[in-house]
């Protein structure tokens, strides 16, 4: 049996990508994985799908900007939450804070499923809650 623990997973995809190693983080990816970047309109779907958005990700940017993992769950093995941030030479970068949600197969222990959401540079406040108010009753005509 494997014993991998998604916390070593989602911590050995971070240190690949800081590397910019695309074939290493690819090792941890399962084929049928599901990654819902919330800067995109649509999932990436399939392992191709999740390379093409690593290697996008990192393409044209320097070697000393990093994602850096402030606090990651440990409780369960199949899944973690994490908080991080990401450095520029090791200075936090503006807005550059995300939250992520990561599910690893049952079967063989590799990412199947990922939520990112990434610090928005607008910041709202209580205007957000105004918009929502201002746009849920053409929610509810919309949708029901």
């Amino acid at each position: 049996m494997i014993t991998t623990t998604a916390k070593q997973v989602i911590e050995s995809i971070y240190e690949a990508i800081n590397r910019r190693d695309i074939p290493a983080a690819m090792e941890f990816i399962d084929d049928d994985c599901v990654y819902q970047d919330l800067n995109f309109p649509q999932p990436f779907i399939g392992k191709k799908a999740v390379k093409k958005l690593f290697e996008e990700s990192v393409k044209g940017i320097p070697d000393d900007l990093k994602f850096v993992i402030d606090d990651i769950t440990t409780e369960d093995p199949l899944a973690v939450g994490i908080l991080w941030h990401v450095e520029l030479d090791g200075i936090p970068f503006p807005n550059g804070r995300g939250v992520s949600f990561y599910r690893l197969s049952e079967e063989t222990r590799k990412l199947v499923f990922a939520r990112d959401i990434i610090e928005s540079p607008v910041k709202l406040g209580k205007a957000a809650f105004f918009i929502i108010r201002l746009v849920m009753p053409l929610v509810r005509r919309t949708f029901k």
